[in-house]
């Protein structure tokens, strides 16, 4: 991050402040998946309300052996599916008093740059959380638009449900579901909550010494999996359900703005300062193979 760069702490009353690269490092800890894209560079600025995108299967017919001097055979094309999704509204606001303002607390320094920082992080917070679980919903007279989430987005085909009880096999069986759809990459994550990371950390409850840190400490983590259809690393989302492990390839994951976060003063009507942080975002998986869940019933 540059050192010159325009930050929350540098509000002047009345000025549009553009917090792209701020929202970036605030909280990665508590939103790792936006986090991630922003490190890997998947982020994109949208041109409609709808974003929409291809998805490219090939076509599945076996080539079959031809006689010497044959004609060619039937043409085939590969099948191509329009998708679509929705750009969501996400605002949060803030006001400080002249006296609050004036006071200048201990610690905090000037109140209201505090409270649009802590408001840009409940922002990110919430773009994480529709990121994941959002439902795609049209604006009507009564309902905002809302965007569909990943889990929502994941083709149905990739789906693996359990009675209640977790194993390897139930990863590695969605694993293979993406693989048989020619998904291979290096940038795999299954993103999983509390619950769920509990349970796969029981994969390993035989050997409760970590091994290799040079001292005697006990518990048992797993960060990684391997199998033979491609490994995944283990993420701890807060904002995943408790019942739910989401893998993707997260190569094909973006994070698309039609209005990138922002600082916005509002108008005020008496002794106050008054302002607001926005954004608009979608979230595109360019191949719904490219992901998988395992749904944990009971």
């Amino acid at each position: 991050m540059a050192n010159d760069m325009r930050k929350s702490q540098h509000l002047l009353p009345n000025e549009v402040l553009d917090l792209t690269e701020e929202i970036a490092l605030v909280t990665p800890t508590d939103t790792p998946l936006i986090t991630m894209l922003y490190a890997m560079g998947n982020v994109t600025s949208a041109s409609d309300i709808t974003v929409s995108w291809r998805e490219k299967e090939l076509n599945a017919t076996r080539t079959v052996a031809q006689l010497e001097g044959a004609e060619s055979p039937d043409a085939v094309k590969s099948t191509r599916r329009m998708i679509s999704n929705i750009c969501q509204i996400l605002t949060r606001s803030t006001a400080v008093s002249g006296t609050l303002a004036a006071l200048n607390p201990y610690g905090i320094g000037d109140e209201f740059a505090a409270e649009v920082q802590d408001r840009l992080i409940e922002l990110k917070r919430d773009t994480e959380h529709f990121v994941i679980n959002g439902t795609k919903q049209e604006e009507n007279v009564s309902t905002p638009r809302q965007m569909n989430g990943l889990l929502n987005l994941i083709n149905s085909n990739n789906v693996v449900t359990t009675n209640g009880e977790l194993t390897p096999e139930h990863i590695e069986t969605a694993l293979e579901k993406m693989w048989n759809h020619g998904v291979s990459s290096n940038a795999i994550y299954a993103f999983v909550g509390a619950g769920v990371k509990k349970k796969i950390n029981q994969f390993i409850k035989d050997d409760l010494f970590i091994k290799g840190t040079g001292t005697n400490t006990y518990g048992f983590q797993v960060d990684y999996i391997t199998t033979d259809f491609g490994d995944c690393g283990i993420v701890l989302d807060r904002h995943m359900p408790d019942n739910t492990i989401m893998i993707l390839d997260m190569s094909v994951v973006e994070l698309s703005y039609l209005r990138a976060p922002k600082y916005e003063p509002l108008a005020k009507t008496g002794d106050y300062q008054k302002g607001q942080v926005i954004a608009e975002p979608t979230v595109k998986l360019k191949n719904t193979y490219a992901g998988a869940k395992v749904v944990i019933n009971g």
